[in-house]
């Protein structure tokens, strides 16, 4: 007669490798391959319409719609983030300008990152007008344009779709705008 020491979910043998729960309460996956997640489209998670099961924290599973790792955080499906940043061209330095003294918008940002395509907030910018760093909030803001007319304030609308700088008053003539970005990425 065997003794059997643990609890084990292996198929094949009792005693062989195989997803095992121990006396503290962990679950040990004891192999050298990979672990499977549940996997399915966006409609079939736990909690979706007709699901009759919900979700509960700590869910994990792979979404064939968005091919990203999911889990569910806080009361909603968040991918799991694993794409490294395109290290080339990494932190970007663009000039714009130079200033006319009417306009206030400057850009378009280019990361050259798909997956990083604009900076996350204008606090993750650096800004210089000539050598004088700008104040975000204070002195610019990061503002999207839809291609017609958005940022409305520049001068010279309609803007190309993408996400601009925009001053609060006009550059100086002659000077030259420096955006440095990919910080946050």
């Amino acid at each position: 007669m065997r003794l059997i020491k643990r609890q084990t979910t292996n198929l094949r043998s009792i005693t062989g490798k195989g997803v095992q729960y121990d006396i503290d309460n962990q679950v040990i996956v004891d192999s050298a391959r990979a672990l499977v997640v549940p996997k399915g489209v966006e409609g079939e998670r736990p909690g979706e319409t007709g699901i009759t099961t919900g979700a509960i924290e700590g869910q994990i599973r792979y979404n064939t719609t968005s091919n990203e790792l999911e889990a569910y955080q806080a009361g909603a499906w968040r991918n799991i983030r694993f794409k490294e940043p395109n290290q080339n061209p990494g932190i970007v330095k663009q000039t714009f300008g130079p200033g006319d003294a009417t306009e206030t918008v400057f850009g378009l940002l280019d990361s050259g990152d798909a997956n990083y395509p604009v900076p996350a907030s204008a606090d993750n910018v650096l800004v210089l007008i000539e050598n004088v760093l700008q104040i975000s909030t204070t002195n610019y803001t990061l503002e999207q344009s839809d291609g017609t007319n958005v940022p409305s304030v520049g001068p010279n609308p309609p803007y190309a779709a993408g996400w601009y700088i925009v001053f609060q008053s006009p550059v100086p003539l002659g000077k030259f705008v420096t955006v440095i970005h990919n910080f946050d990425k």
